[in-house]
């Protein structure tokens, strides 16, 4: 088993493993990203598994939800943060964000809007994202990419690594801001 399956598998069944900051590192090694050429593989929903980040929004946490939703086509992404259960259909926390392919590895982010997404009333979602005033942007690049994995690491020094959602859609998150 390669590195980058051992990832996974730690991931997915221990993703509080002391084993997967090295895992991560080995991957890298073995993982060529090229974005423009692995355009399809980055599209759709990202589970946050694990993070050096000692935040707990930037963590994982079996209480949470907490999901990239990367729609390249149109340029977009939104951070996607809820509780697990009851709670999380009532309540989200959202960020709305641009992005920018840069090269072989780098996506430019600028966060444009931040709010909640909350449940359909009168077959309408009750949707308050309001802009973000002064722009945040930073960037993200992408170390390990497969069907099923992630790595990022952030323009502040996080890294990530999450897995694919294969059970979610894309227009699932989008659809409630459309509207």
């Amino acid at each position: 088993m390669n590195s980058i399956s051992k990832l996974i598998e730690t991931l997915e069944k221990s993703p509080k493993s002391k084993k997967i900051e090295k895992l991560i590192k080995l991957s890298e090694i073995e993982s060529a990203v090229d974005i423009p050429n692995q355009f399809e593989k980055l599209l759709g929903v990202w589970e946050l598994r694990w993070s050096s980040s000692k935040s707990p929004v930037l963590n994982y946490s079996p209480l949470l939800n907490n999901f990239q939703i990367l729609d390249l086509d149109k340029s977009r992404a939104l951070n996607f943060l809820s509780p697990k259960g009851f709670l999380g259909k009532l309540l989200s926390t959202n960020i709305l964000a641009k992005l920018d392919i840069i090269d072989q590895k780098r996506i430019n982010v600028t966060f444009e809007k931040a709010g909640i997404i909350g449940p359909q009333v009168f077959g309408k979602n009750m949707v308050f994202l309001s802009e973000i005033k002064k722009a945040q942007t930073g960037w993200l690049d992408t170390t390990v990419l497969t069907d099923k994995l992630r790595v990022c690491r952030g323009y502040k020094g996080t890294t990530f690594a999450l897995l694919k959602r294969e059970d979610l859609l894309i227009a699932d998150f989008f659809n409630p801001i459309n509207n």
